[in-house]
């Protein structure tokens, strides 16, 4: 980007190592060359940083490193949007629900890493999946709490969280800040909770059986008891 020629010591050097003067060169693509000279030698900014390095030669005497620092500040949220979609199997002798697929897609503006956007989703639904089937606290009628150790407090495991498919979309990036970009550190765990309900509703054909999380294997059980009553 051009406002890479605001760093001081890049045009310096660049025309350090090129033989000119800093006025004469431009910056494109990632590449700083001469003016109005398409010809002319070119350097890549890796290469103007490694100029730069503590040990070089050509640094003389300037600070290592070549870097830029900026802050952008925005006073609204900017929101991203999506949908999750469970697939939930029902053990009906033991009430145990099952994640058999999860699907979440979500327009995050740009994804700037997609791959790091798409592991914090991923994380995000296996949280909301042990908020929404497994995580309890419990306490006796004295008030003492029972959810003590993990073997009385559940966390899903690897076997209990599905392959989750994630589709990341770009379809509407925020006119909020420069990059386009939207939150997307809720995107992952907001509409798990909604999604597994819904699923069981389903599994279980009782529309809005479930009012409360985590819908434990009893709760399963309690709300088949109610379907045969």
């Amino acid at each position: 980007p051009t406002d890479l020629a605001s760093i001081t010591k890049l045009p310096d050097v660049a025309a350090q190592l090129l033989g000119t003067e800093p006025a004469l060169l431009d910056i494109t693509g990632g590449q700083v060359m001469m003016r109005n000279e398409p010809d002319s030698p070119r350097l890549g900014l890796g290469e103007i940083a490694a100029a730069l390095a503590p040990a070089s030669p050509t640094r003389k005497g300037r600070e290592p490193g070549l870097s830029a620092d900026g802050w952008f500040e925005v006073k609204h949220m900017t929101y991203p949007y999506g949908v999750h979609i469970a697939v939930i199997s029902i053990d009906r002798h033991t009430g145990a629900a099952k994640v058999e697929r999860f699907f979440v897609a979500y327009d995050v503006g740009r994804a700037i890493n997609p791959m790091l956007v798409e592991g914090q989703i991923m994380g995000g639904v296996a949280q909301g999946i042990g908020g929404s089937l497994y995580e309890s606290f419990n306490y006796d009628e004295r008030g003492q709490p029972l959810s003590v150790t993990f073997a009385e407090y559940l966390m899903p495991t690897a076997h209990e969280v599905p392959k989750v498919e994630v589709l990341l979309r770009e379809d509407a990036p925020s006119p909020r800040n420069p990059l386009g970009v939207k939150g997307a550190g809720e995107a992952g765990v907001n509409g798990v909770g909604a999604a597994v309900a819904a699923a069981i509703d389903a599994a279980l054909g009782q529309p809005g059986a479930v009012t409360v999380l985590p819908f434990t294997p009893e709760r399963v059980l309690e709300a088949q008891s109610r379907e045969r009553t």
